[in-house]
């Protein structure tokens, strides 16, 4: 059986990731590379362990082209490969941003290709983990029937788990996916720094935050978010809440602004908790609390 080849624009962290899967799994034969510097497209090409570099000039005729340029490019790189790559009727072009359809590729239709796009919901912080820790992310996906009928085998085969996502709702969905994984990485700076503030050193304050943040996440699989808060908001105590708001802003505005949003976001979680609701007039004050220290 001939594999399905596939080109490789942007071979940053995703792309290299997904291709090194692919490749390794026996699904595609990885072919040619676009990168903005020549050692990272060699460093990429090493650590998919197939695919030689190119450029637009050189680029030849692929099954598959991925995308995985920064978000504000892919609009361009689209109009690029419109007019100058060697685009053929039924090939696929797809891109992983959460953020955009799959409709900003659309130029590459007039020659008959296809489009997706294709958005794991999993951190591709470093390949080497990314690679082994894939299977089982979940997956969003959007575009032409045709291309997902050939990429939807391609994730499938790596372990994704696909579902479908509503093109017109992209922004509200990745903002979703950033406050869940990179706000969380913020929100953790912040808790460590108040940890920090109270003289406990960060390696022990991440030990000691980590079973509580693992428990968290386990109430939270198995209750509402209502049903799952506690702490200072959900009890009503407008007090140690002014308090809390007092000292992270004493030690730095940018962890008392996450302090007050969250805990704003967290009364309205706490008037909808159906067991052990503080009162009305608790609530108020604890509002009045996180406002008047703004």
């Amino acid at each position: 059986m001939t594999l399905p080849t596939l080109n490789l624009i942007g071979p940053g962290r995703l792309g290299r990731t997904l291709a090194q899967l692919w490749q390794q799994a026996g699904l595609v034969q990885v072919q040619d590379l676009i990168g903005r510097h020549p050692d990272h497209t060699q460093q990429a090409i090493a650590f998919i362990g197939a695919g030689q570099a190119a450029s637009l000039a050189t680029l030849r005729p692929a099954t598959l082209t991925l995308l995985a340029t920064p978000d504000d490019c892919l609009a361009d790189w689209a109009e690029q490969l419109a007019a100058t790559a060697p685009l053929r009727a039924q090939d696929v072009v797809f891109h992983c941003s959460g953020a955009l359809p799959s409709s900003v590729l659309a130029p590459v239709r007039r020659h008959g290709a296809y489009v997706a796009s294709m958005h794991p919901l999993t951190s591709f912080a470093e390949p080497a983990l990314a690679v082994q820790q894939f299977a089982g992310s979940y997956c969003a996906c959007e575009g032409d029937t045709a291309a997902l009928a050939q990429l939807g085998p391609l994730f499938d085969a790596i372990g994704a788990r696909r579902f479908a996502v509503d093109p017109a709702g992209k922004t509200l969905y990745h903002a979703g996916a950033v406050l869940a994984c990179n706000d969380l990485v913020a929100l953790m700076e912040a808790a460590l720094r108040c940890m920090a503030g109270a003289g406990v050193e960060r390696s022990q304050a991440w030990a000691a935050l980590r079973p509580l943040i693992d428990g968290t996440l386990r109430n939270l699989d198995q209750l509402s978010p209502s049903a799952a808060l506690t702490g200072p908001v959900a009890r009503g105590d407008a007090a140690t809440v002014a308090r809390q708001l007092a000292a992270t802003r004493g030690l730095d505005p940018s962890t008392a602004d996450a302090y007050r949003s969250l805990g704003l976001l967290a009364c309205e979680l706490a008037a909808a908790k159906a067991e052990h609701a503080p009162s009305s007039t608790q609530l108020a004050a604890v509002r009045q609390a996180l406002g008047e220290a703004a």
